[in-house]
């Protein structure tokens, strides 16, 4: 890209998040700049573009001392929160018990479904939105790969941990109606407390 029309588009992005306040202002100057340089369509993010492996290595990745293979992630989230939305995020979050990978991920699913279009969520969606609660500064679970999240929600799907909070559908996960059961439980205790 041209060097003009890259200090372009990050003067438009400042100037749209001028009255901001951190750490919102930050992560929507990050959003906007990246919607501007990619014409409207999402980049992944900055952290992701720099871990990124290599094709060859992509498919197939080491885990652990192990020695066992798993999958690499299918891609960059199909979400792209905008200011307003994250502060909703952050409001959504607060009150809850963030500290278990299962607990946030049905906890962000339960978000994904209320307040975006998505019809169900992937590993991807749950894990960008756990780095925009980080950003925030909400005290939550530290799990930074993408397995970490896949792991949870298919552990949310599992019917020997006696939970099914989660279905499979397609390529990802949505809320099942035991799912809704235990968030209307979980909403009361959060309002108890």
């Amino acid at each position: 890209m041209e060097p003009n029309r890259m200090a372009e588009h990050a003067k438009t992005a400042r100037d749209a998040v001028a009255e901001l306040e951190e750490p919102f202002k930050s992560e929507a100057f990050k959003i906007i700049l990246q919607q501007l340089v990619s014409g409207g369509h999402v980049a992944p993010p900055v952290a992701s573009q720099r871990k990124a492996q290599p094709k060859a290595a992509a498919s197939l990745r080491k885990k652990g001392a192990g020695g066992k293979k798993e999958r690499a992630a299918a891609g960059p989230s199909a979400l792209n929160l905008g200011v307003e939305d994250i502060k909703a995020l952050k409001a959504y979050s607060e009150g809850f018990d963030l500290n278990g990978t299962e607990q946030v991920a049905f906890v962000l699913a339960n978000f994904a479904r209320e307040h975006t279009e998505l019809e169900s969520v992937a590993a991807a969606d749950i894990a960008y939105l756990h780095r925009l609660l980080i950003s925030q500064k909400v005290k939550v679970v530290a799990a930074n790969k993408v397995s970490d999240w896949t792991r949870a929600l298919s552990w949310l799907t599992a019917p020997s941990r006696r939970k099914e909070w989660l279905t499979k559908t397609g390529n990802g996960y949505s809320v099942s109606n035991s799912g809704l059961l235990r968030w209307n439980e979980l909403q009361e205790e959060r309002e108890k407390a």
